[in-house]
């Protein structure tokens, strides 16, 4: 017996503004606005934006903070 295997990569994710804003414990107008401001990559579908999981993981890495020395 063969099992077939899909050479397709996997679909990516994508979420809603409102989606990430729950994720990220903001308003949904701070990910509109982060968006409009090119701070976070998005893609219009229709009438309504969606974010790439990898956007959003992208943009969390450029928010981290390096620790302090006291």
């Amino acid at each position: 017996m063969f099992e077939v295997v899909s050479a397709e990569p996997p679909p990516e994710t994508l979420y809603t503004v409102r989606e990430v804003a729950g994720q990220l414990g903001v308003h949904p107008e701070t990910i509109r606005r982060l968006i409009h401001d090119g701070r976070l990559d998005a893609v219009r579908v229709g009438r309504v934006l969606r974010v790439h999981k990898q956007a959003v993981d992208g943009f969390l890495a450029r928010q981290r903070i390096k620790p302090s020395r006291d």
